[in-house]
């Protein structure tokens, strides 16, 4: 018999692409372990979401419009130490992954991953550990 704990983890969306949005947030209600309690359009949006909803993880796209996911990774870093990112990105160069790490992204996950893929990297990074989507 499986256990849930009453307590959801809270996750926070940004990307630009209206529609990855919804499909983001559609795959993540599917586990009883996970909320989303926010959706931002670009990185400063996301820093200010931050804020007010305390998510204990942000999904953040890369390239966006305005604020990049790599800019507001980085100051989310700076601001919320504990707070957990996820890189989720088309870029698959080391280039990418090394920026998205050094700005202080807790993992990196590709847009082309599978609906298992992402729940193994969310589960991943909410446990404290780095994911780095595989090679292909």
């Amino acid at each position: 018999m499986e256990c849930y704990t009453a307590e959801k983890h809270r996750i926070l969306i940004a990307e630009d692409h209206t529609i990855l949005r919804e499909g983001l947030r559609a795959l993540l209600s599917l586990d009883p372990g996970l909320e989303v309690v926010g959706e931002v359009e670009n990185g400063r949006d996301a820093v200010r979401a931050v804020e007010q909803l305390k998510p204990d993880l942000v999904l953040m796209d890369l390239s966006m419009p305005g604020t990049d996911g790599l800019t507001g990774i980085r100051e989310i870093n700076r601001r919320y130490p504990l707070l957990k990112t996820l890189a989720l990105t088309v870029h698959k160069t080391e280039e990418y992954i090394r920026a998205a790490l050094q700005a202080g992204a807790n993992g990196y996950v590709l847009k082309d991953a599978t609906h298992g893929e992402l729940m193994l990297a969310i589960k991943t990074v909410l446990n404290n550990k780095t994911y780095l989507s595989p090679r292909e």
